[in-house]
Order: C-alpha cells, then sequence, then structure tokens
C-alpha cells in the first residue's frame, strides 16, 4: 500500500468518526463545518440572542438543554445571578444537498449522475432570547447557577 493511499484511508475513517457523532455541547460555531454549534448576540445591556445548531444525532430536549445550560453560564460569567427567558424556539430542518457538478463534459440532454447522488441533511436549531437580572422579578425567573449546573447526555 503506497503512503499516500494510507493518508487517504486515515482522512476518510477520521471524516466517518467525526460526522457519525452528535454535535457537542460547545461554545462556538463548529470549525470543521462553520454551520453546527453556538453563537450569541448582545441585543442590549441586558438581553441576550442565543443560537445552536446540531446535527440530526441532536434531539429536541438536547437542544433545549444546551441553550439554557449556555444562557446560564453566560449570565454567570457577565454577574446576573437570574435570567427571564423571552423566547425560546426549537425547529427541526431539512436541507437538500447536491454535490457540485462539473463545468465540463455535460450537456443538457445528458443524464446527471450528480442528482442521484443528492442528499437530505437534518439539523436542529434551538433560539433562546433572554434577560439578565440581579434578582428574581416573578416565578418565571431562573437561577442562572441551577441553568449552568444542567446536566446534559450523562455528564
Amino acid at each position: 500500500m503506497s503512503l499516500s493511499a494510507s493518508i487517504w484511508r486515515s482522512l476518510v475513517l477520521l471524516s466517518l468518526l467525526l460526522g457519525g457523532c452528535a454535535t457537542p455541547y460547545q461554545q462556538d460555531k463548529s470549525f470543521w463545518n462553520g454551520r453546527t454549534g453556538f453563537s450569541e448576540t448582545r441585543l442590549a445591556p441586558d438581553k441576550w440572542q442565543l443560537e445552536f445548531v446540531g446535527n440530526d444525532l441532536v434531539d429536541r430536549e438536547t437542544a433545549r438543554k444546551y441553550v439554557l445550560k449556555r444562557a446560564g453560564e453566560l449570565a454567570q460569567r457577565e454577574g446576573y445571578p437570574m435570567l427571564q427567558v423571552e423566547e425560546l424556539t426549537i425547529a427541526r430542518d431539512a436541507v437538500r444537498v447536491t454535490p457540485e457538478r462539473p463545468m465540463f463534459g455535460f450537456d443538457e440532454d445528458e443524464p446527471d449522475t450528480f442528482m442521484t447522488q443528492m442528499q437530505v441533511q437534518h439539523t436542529i436549531s434551538a433560539m433562546l432570547t433572554f434577560r439578565l437580572l440581579k434578582r428574581a422579578i416573578n416565578e418565571q425567573s431562573l437561577s442562572t447557577k441551577y441553568l449552568a449546573d444542567i446536566k446534559i447526555n450523562g455528564d
């Protein structure tokens, strides 16, 4: 076996291993694909929006726990003991992905062999908008310590 074949097999194995895992709890968008993971946006001095996008191996409950845990951590980092959830939405999307078609060797009448290779990729997204609080203002106010300590899938 040549060295390049060995390297190629190693890369294929690595991509299969990485591709077969659920999106982990992490702060930033994935280095590998730029689409999965967290993003956070400060909307006002005391208001934030968090978004988590996961692959098809992440269920709704895990996505919900991810954004709530991250909100608790963010609020603690900012020095707030409480927060108020303003909106939480969770959605599952399907996106059709087609391999890029070469710009040469095909004319309009030839069958498109790439169409048979189309895939549907599923993602789950959770978006949370919340306000940071110095103290509880009602029964819906949540402790940031409680949220930051949420256990996720066997923690």
